[in-house]
């Protein structure tokens, strides 16, 4: 099977960049387990059978390669006032987008914003959509071919086999990086049942720069890590608990936090938005 074509099939699905990894044990996985041992209660998930995260075919046992797909959502030149003057009421647009609310008094201050990723329909169903079309025209092609896709939710490392299919590097925001796409864009992948080549894990690095760290208003970039305790992205999505009030204090986004990615240099080029992943009007 030709890996050309793979990737091209899913180019032509709306991904916004497509890349090969072979399925196995992950380096990375032994700094993953360390760093989850601390999280918060939020993502305790992170820690249940973590084992299954450290080789893709843990999860999938008939994996040989890995498909990883990046979708584009947000492209720099966008009038993001324009887009939150669009969503009107925060709640009930997130709501209509297929996203859970919590109670939360931050969405009801004045002047209250939402994070990039959540002006367009919720990526978990739009990316597990896009990723079965593409897996559909994978098997018209060739016939013996199986995959099972992922999405966020699964026990997978996404940004590492992302990193290894020469997606992007990893940032000192933790983010994946591409010098093409910035960081705004979601990851997916289908683990499928037969051998492809393999292209080169991303080479790259942020050097000196630190504007991300520096931008952080809560300081929960350091190193390369992120302390999710203090995360303003986990406390307005992800936890079960009221957001501590001097971290509260601090939160100029309301639901996510796009903070550090607005800092970073690579999120100052355009560029297409992958078809489905367009803010909601």
């Amino acid at each position: 099977m030709d890996a050309a074509r793979v990737k091209s099939i899913a180019l032509t699905r709306g991904a916004s960049a497509a890349g090969i990894v072979a399925a196995g044990d992950l380096q990375e996985f032994e700094r993953f387990a360390a760093a989850v041992a601390s999280v918060p209660a939020g993502e305790a998930y992170l820690n249940r059978d973590i084992q299954r995260r450290k080789n893709v075919k843990n999860w999938d046992a008939n994996a040989q390669a890995v498909l990883v797909c990046a979708f584009r959502y947000w492209e720099p030149g966008q009038d993001y006032d324009a887009a939150m003057a669009r969503a009107g009421n925060l709640k009930e647009f997130l709501r209509a987008t297929g996203r859970k609310v919590k109670q939360s008094p931050l969405l009801e201050a004045p002047g209250a914003k939402i994070s990039r990723y959540a002006l367009c329909r919720d990526y978990h169903l739009t990316v597990k959509e896009r990723l079965a079309e593409i897996l559909a025209d994978i098997q018209k092609e060739f016939p013996s071919a199986e995959g099972r896709t992922f999405c966020d939710t699964s026990a997978v490392m996404e940004k590492e086999l992302a990193r290894l299919a020469g997606l992007g590097f990893r940032g000192k925001n933790t983010l994946l990086l591409s010098p093409e796409l910035g960081s705004y864009f979601f990851i997916g992948g289908i683990a499928l049942n037969f051998d492809l080549q393999a292209d080169a894990p991303a080479e790259g690095s942020c050097g000196s720069c630190e504007a991300c760290i520096k931008a952080c208003p809560v300081g929960a970039l350091k190193d390369g890590a992120l302390d999710a305790n203090r995360c303003l992205a986990y406390w307005t999505t992800q936890s079960k608990e009221p957001i501590p009030a001097d971290l509260a204090a601090k939160a100029s986004y309301a639901y996510g936090c796009d903070i550090c990615q607005e800092a970073c240099p690579y999120n100052k080029k355009t560029g297409s938005i992958a078809p489905g992943f367009e803010t909601i009007k």
